[in-house]
């Protein structure tokens, strides 16, 4: 009986849920990109329901009020500089052709060092990431060898020009750990996670410790040094003194051994005891600084960079619990997938390795996603700009799926700003010819008004011109807007008349215009409009002569 009851209440219970839930109001996308939502009343008079803007969706002033709900109209956060000095640069260098009679947009590589002088002031993250791909990815010029043009020379070309590089970017985090360091030791390792080593000796000889500036200055250690100093720390582990020395210490003496990982410690008697500890998170160290250590004492002057990005490819997948966080992710607070993203330039450190065959292949897709280079999730310019910079590089990397939905993603972004005609642009990238075809005129169908009805004009001219759009997808645009919107049918047939669309000019003719003008008495339109059939007299149907 006790049975039966729980099964009736269970009943009632799932048919008021299912009741609910087909009586709730569905979240849907409406027309330029307006996001459509419900929230109860109970919500909307509480404190937090007075607003659900977020840094993505931003509720317009427009809500429909009930007394059990409210609808809400959002739409995406203005996004700045969407059309930015490298967008029109990458523009400028695509070609477009016709495939099938249908435009398609094909990339040229453009150097990376020209897309990095083409970034503004603005986008520091963006700059050095065009900076790092330069490093990484262009072709050096005879200069950058000295006064030889040996191939052989390359990698350390490259990875001097790393060096420098990344020591920039890791200057300013280290001069914060500077100012709050407590001793002279961890200063002194402060300004060598930036690869700074005149400041670090001139730390240790103002704390009077002339031992350690001496091996510091020696740094990166050769084969000797590392072994020496591994033997020198081994022996203190053995004798039991390790206790004795400072964990800042002891770390720079494993860093002249060649180790910025897990500095082991000694187990035994309480005032034998020394602490085992891992250096980046001890120091608190970012992933820039972690690699850093491994790309300036980690490993010898003579090997390459895919050997300091293989070592840090292995360690965060086993020791190294400093993973390569995007800057503006692990500063969110309210970002849940934090640890799923990865730092663009760690990205490109391991397409290079990856290309070296030092690592597994990469997906390019995966890790240029819009997560992983900007805050703001829904904003795939970057991304996108990113993506076919560097497909050219690595046709074996790429996921035209990926590619395509990052296309649509990047031309809606743009449309719901007003930029339908930057939109056009991105969606000619996309590989399916079908999909291309219908994306572009349905972009022309919604922004027709904007078009004025002349070729010679602009965007009409650049439409033709530019992206190589065929003129009667326009044509056929504006008599779409002179039907549905103006309801102005002899402008429909004037506009397919321009479009060679005879048959669909025909069908509204006889349909509409044509008995509208007899009843009318309006000879004159009726005149008008037959003669514009004159031009497409060889491609008219038979059928035409006795009205079908």
């Amino acid at each position: 009986m006790a049975m039966k009851q729980r099964l009736r209440s269970l009943s009632s219970s799932t048919i008021i849920d299912d009741q609910e839930w087909h009586d709730n109001f569905k979240p849907s996308w409406g027309p330029e990109a307006t996001f459509l939502y419900a929230i109860p009343a109970t919500v909307r008079l509480s404190e937090k329901g007075a607003s659900q803007t977020t840094h993505t969706l931003q509720d317009t002033k427009l809500k429909l009020v009930s007394e059990g709900r409210d609808v809400r109209f959002a739409r995406f956060a203005p996004t700045p500089s969407l059309t930015p000095n490298t967008l029109s640069l990458q523009k400028s260098r695509t070609v477009v052709h016709l495939e099938h009679g249908i435009p398609l947009a094909t990339p040229v590589q453009i150097p990376f060092k020209e897309l990095a002088s083409a970034v503004g002031s603005g986008s520091p993250m963006e700059k050095s990431t065009w900076e790092l791909a330069s490093i990484l990815f262009d072709k050096l010029r005879p200069i950058d060898f000295g006064s030889a043009n040996d191939d052989k020379y390359e990698y350390r070309v490259r990875k001097d020009l790393l060096t420098a590089f990344w020591s920039s970017i890791c200057t300013e985090d280290a001069h914060q750990a500077v100012a709050i360091a407590p001793t002279a030791e961890e200063r002194a390792l402060a300004h060598l996670t930036a690869n700074d080593l005149v400041k670090a000796c001139e730390v240790l000889l103002e704390a009077k410790d002339f031992r350690l500036a001496t091996l510091i200055a020696q740094l990166p250690a050769d084969q000797i040094m590392g072994e020496d100093m591994a033997s020198q720390i081994s022996e203190w582990r053995e004798l039991c003194v390790l206790s004795e020395v400072t964990e800042p210490v002891r770390a720079l003496y494993e860093l002249c051994a060649g180790n910025v990982c897990i500095c082991e410690g000694k187990r035994g008697p309480v005032e034998d005891q020394a602490k085992t500890f891992i250096m980046s998170q001890r120091f608190g160290l970012d992933w820039k600084r972690a690699f850093g250590l491994r790309l300036w004492y980690a490993t010898k002057s003579e090997e390459s960079i895919e050997a300091a990005v293989k070592q840090y490819h292995d360690k965060i997948q086993s020791d190294e619990p400093i993973k390569p966080i995007p800057s503006f992710a692990a500063s969110a607070s309210d970002d849940d997938d934090s640890a799923s993203r990865e730092d663009i330039h760690w990205g490109l450190l391991k397409l290079y390795a990856a290309a070296k065959d030092a690592i597994p292949p990469q997906s390019l897709a995966d890790i240029i996603m819009p997560r992983n280079v900007t805050s703001n999730p829904m904003d795939s310019r970057f991304a996108f700009q990113l993506y076919y910079a560097l497909s050219h590089l690595f046709p074996t990397s790429t996921d035209q799926t990926k590619a395509d939905r990052l296309s649509h993603d990047f031309a809606t972004q743009l449309e719901a700003q007003g930029e339908w005609f930057w939109s056009i642009f991105i969606l000619l990238h996309l590989s399916d010819s079908d999909q291309r075809c219908k994306a572009v005129q349905d972009i022309l169908g919604r922004h027709a008004s904007d078009i004025p009805p002349d070729e010679a004009a602009f965007p009409f001219t650049h439409l033709i011109a530019d992206f190589k759009i065929p003129a009667h997808w326009v044509w056929e645009a504006k008599a779409l807007e002179a039907r549905s919107v103006k309801q102005d049918y002899a402008l429909e047939i004037t506009y397919l008349q321009h479009a060679n669309n005879w048959t669909e000019a025909h069908s509204t003719f006889c349909r509409t215009v044509g008995p509208a003008c007899v009843i009318e008495q309006d000879y004159e339109m009726l005149e008008k409009l037959v003669k514009g059939f004159d031009r497409g007299a060889d491609r008219i149907s038979e059928a035409w002569q006795y009205g079908d």
